[in-house]
């Protein structure tokens, strides 16, 4: 087969050794392949939406992992989904979230797309609609280190995160599915300071020599 026109399936470690092994058999200098580009789906999509194959044929030295978290799960177990399914293993949504959220602690048992995923070896990860926020959650567990069987993560696993079409600023669709809009929070009053309690003084005439008025000149 012809390297710059790799199966889309192919796994980032063999598209990887392929074009490094092309590239020595030519005799070139070219420049390393670049980081694996991990593919997060939006709301309720399944199965190939990428068109990985296309993309593979037009950017034959990347390659391109597609993942398939849950189309209706929560951002949280999003993220562990795809981090189980590139490094491989059983999900481990954590003892905490899953006793606070009533699910079982442990999902699927993955192969593994990109097993030596590491600080050293990093991906670039491209999200599409509520993807983006997927993205971003998996980042910070990864910062936060929350993942049990991979204790030494960092966000230096992640080279660079793009957000396409992504509500990183909320979605109102949430509440329109049955979501509970949080109660709005009272106010809160601040005890007025030194400073502003002489400004208010002052503004209401009640300094030395004020409140008079000025009659009489």
């Amino acid at each position: 087969w012809n390297a710059g026109r790799r199966p889309a399936h192919m796994s980032a470690t063999a598209a990887s050794t392929a074009a490094a092994d092309a590239g020595s058999a030519t005799g070139s200098n070219s420049p390393p392949p670049p980081p694996p580009t991990v593919l997060i789906p939006g709301f309720l999509s399944m199965g190939d939406c990428w068109s990985s194959g296309e993309l593979a044929a037009r950017d034959g030295a990347r390659a391109f992992l597609p993942t398939h978290p849950g189309p209706l799960s929560s951002h949280h177990d999003r993220a562990v989904e795809v981090f189980y399914q590139l490094v491989g293993g059983t999900a481990d949504y954590g003892a905490a979230h899953s006793a606070a959220c009533g699910h079982a602690r442990y999902g699927r048992t993955y192969g593994g797309l990109y097993p030596e995923w590491s600080a050293r070896r990093p991906v670039d990860i491209l999200g599409h609609s509520i993807g983006g926020v997927t993205a971003r959650v998996l980042l910070d567990l990864l910062r936060r280190r929350a993942f049990a069987s991979h204790p030494q993560t960092s966000a230096a696993w992640v080279r660079s995160l793009a957000a396409l079409s992504s509500p990183l600023n909320g979605d109102a669709v949430t509440f329109a599915l049955g979501a509970c809009p949080p109660p709005p929070a009272a106010p809160t009053v601040l005890p007025p300071t030194p400073t502003t309690a002489s400004v208010l003084h002052a503004r209401s005439g009640g300094g030395e020599g004020g409140g008079g008025g000025g009659g009489g000149d």
